[in-house]
């Protein structure tokens, strides 16, 4: 860093990672159970009938539970996926408000998010998923894939963040949980949750509100949300799951006097889903889901001093879509293979210039077919995938994968795998300055290859190295306004360390190094575009059950390459989480917490208009029933 203070607090940071072996993480355990490859998952709400080891996951993919979330007192997945190795959010600013991400240098829009299922991208909004906009108290586990899956998952160019919601509570009629928290700048977070079954029938319930004035200026924040799960229990074993996800976000994004502009924006979701696991066989599995919904964007521009709007473009996107799935054989040798369909209606208007290109009606329709297996011999199990989609308006990809584990001792596991994947096009106004969809979609091969051990006493090793050839990359040119197509190629390694505990105190570690360059030029990219080159997360946690008492320090260094005159592109930020149980031996006790995030005041941003969020401090409570 430029200053002292970032010099001071990065060696510390290092010395965390590498003379304590650190991080206390948010990652998977060995025995974590994921969706990669649209084969497993071990969650009774989840898609997937049989689960998969991390022995025969073929990906770098990294899990966040429930636990570790609630150890964060995150208010959405924003702030839990900044913690995540190889994750980079561009700077959180207010909870809740509207952020950009990326994944081991892949950005927001070439990153698949989903919730039980359902995508959360906006296809006319530059493919963006507002990732502020989900609660975190709805969350069980988050799952992210880094790295082309495609054949998967479809649209899938960088990785995907892939959300598992709660399921019901299955050994009591009724338990629940209200929290509160308050803030600098009315900053609050309440919220509630309800869950139990009753007899075959199981609900999950859960709604709240996030208000703040601000804690940066122009970035004021109202989120309201709800969502609901009812589940019914089949006599054959079976499971039929029903769920509603409704959120509203009135946001601030930016305010500059010295450029005379401000913008805010409105952030709407309604989604429904409805799935159902069928066991036709002892090893035979039926998958039916259905989902529908809108997502709502509207995005106002003004010009500070005048008070005068310049832009006042509102986007609607109606989906539908279903799919059905045969999985047949176990978590060790298995193949799943299946059909969806997707027909979205996209409707963009643009009310001050009314440029033909900002108002227009679109109707995209998605089908495909895939398959993916996994079979296992001996100590070496290998994972094919591929996935054929037919798009009405673009062209028509066909997505392949070919992973492999092998078992080198009982404490460590050798991985690797090779993709090709694709990402939509933009299909905003930017995107389709002519008023057509561009059918050249954007698309990637990538190779991967690491390794995971536990061999060294009270340690957990894993690593990664990748390379990624990128081409018909959609970029934009914010000088012009004209959209541009790059040829990318993207390679480092990442790098994830923890300890177990010792005298309740656990550590955890990661790096992640990205180097990003033009084809053509072999020139570097900006981190605007391809996130930062160097990252580190580090953290200690300490734990005491006795007690009631849990404590979390997590730091976040990034080292960002940015041109922009006055950009500060490299800084270490400090948080501190506390919780306190007050009846330690109660599971129902009340517990209050508290959290100081950016400890030091650090400073992080391209644009001095658009820092992340200054020092500040939060109190709260939470009561169980």
């Amino acid at each position: 860093m430029a200053t002292r203070s970032i010099h001071i607090q990065f060696p510390i940071a290092a010395a965390l990672l590498l003379a304590l072996f650190a991080v206390p993480a948010l990652g998977e355990d060995r025995d974590e159970v994921t969706r990669s490859l649209g084969l497993s998952s071990y969650e009774e709400g989840a898609v997937s009938r049989f689960p998969r080891p991390a022995s025969t996951i073929a990906e770098n993919v990294t899990v966040v539970t429930s636990e570790e979330i609630a150890r964060l007192n995150a208010h959405t997945v924003a702030d839990v996926l900044n913690t995540v190795p190889g994750v980079q959010v561009d700077a959180l600013q207010t909870p809740g408000g509207i952020v950009l991400y990326n994944v081991l240098g892949a950005n927001n829009r070439h990153i698949l998010v989903q919730i039980d299922g359902v995508p959360q991208n906006f296809l006319g909004a530059d493919n963006l998923a507002h990732i502020g906009s989900i609660p975190a108290q709805m969350v069980e586990r988050i799952e992210v894939i880094k790295g082309a899956a495609s054949a998967a998952w479809g649209s899938a160019l960088g990785g995907v963040i892939n959300i598992i919601t709660k399921s019901p509570s299955p050994d009591r009629r009724a338990t629940g949980l209200v929290s509160a928290s308050t803030g600098k700048d009315s900053t609050s977070d309440l919220r509630a949750e309800a869950s139990g079954t009753v007899e075959r029938l199981g609900y999950y319930l859960t709604g709240g509100a996030l208000r703040s004035d601000g804690l940066v200026r122009g970035n004021d924040v109202y989120l309201r949300h709800g969502f609901g799960k009812l589940t019914y229990d089949l006599p054959n074993g079976g499971k039929i799951a029903l769920g509603i996800d409704t959120r509203h976000n009135d946001a601030g994004i930016q305010e500059s006097t010295a450029f005379n502009f401000s913008q805010t924006a409105t952030v709407r979701y309604l989604n429904g889903s409805l799935s159902v696991q069928y066991p036709l066989a002892e090893r035979l599995g039926l998958e039916l889901n259905g989902r529908g919904g809108t997502r709502d964007a509207l995005d106002k521009r003004y010009l500070l001093a005048q008070q005068q709007l310049f832009m006042d473009y509102v986007l609607r996107e109606a989906y539908q879509g279903g799919g059905a799935a045969l999985n047949w054989g176990d978590a060790q040798n298995g193949v799943k293979g299946g059909v969806e369909f997707e027909h979205t209606d996209l409707r963009q208007r643009e009310f001050v210039r009314r440029l033909p290109q900002t108002n227009t009606d679109i109707s995209l329709e998605r089908r495909c077919a895939y398959l993916n297996g996994t079979w296992t011999l001996g100590r070496l199990s290998i994972l094919p995938g591929i996935r054929l989609d037919d798009l009405n308006l673009l062209e028509d990809p066909a997505s392949y994968t070919l992973g492999a584990t092998f078992r080198l001792t009982g404490s460590t596991l050798l991985r690797g795998y090779a993709a090709r994947g694709y990402s939509m096009p933009m299909i905003t106004y930017f995107g389709s300055q002519n008023g057509e969809v561009q059918r050249e979609l954007q698309q990637v091969r990538t190779v991967q290859g690491g390794f995971e051990s536990t061999g060294i006493p009270y340690l957990w090793l894993k690593g990664t190295l990748y390379y990624n050839n990128i081409w018909d990359v959609q970029n934009l040119d914010y000088q012009t306004g004209m959209i541009y197509k790059a040829q990318e190629t993207r390679h480092g390694f990442d790098f994830e360390v923890r300890t177990s505990p010792i005298y309740r105190f656990s550590l955890t570690g990661a790096f992640t190094f990205t180097d990003s360059r033009d084809r053509r030029t072999h020139e570097k990219l900006s981190s605007s575009e391809s996130g930062p080159r160097q990252a580190v997360k580090v953290g200690l946690n300490y734990d005491n059950p006795d007690l009631g008492l849990t404590a979390l320090v997590t730091g976040n260094y990034s080292d960002w390459y940015l041109t922009t005159p006055g950009a500060k592109g490299q800084a270490m930020l400090w948080d501190l989480h506390v919780t306190q149980k007050l009846l330690p031996r109660s599971d129902n006790a009340p517990e209050l917490f508290f959290s100081v995030r950016n400890i030091f005041d650090g400073k992080l941003y391209q644009y001095d208009f658009r820092p992340n969020a200054p020092r500040w401090v939060e109190l709260g409570g939470r009561f169980r029933f």
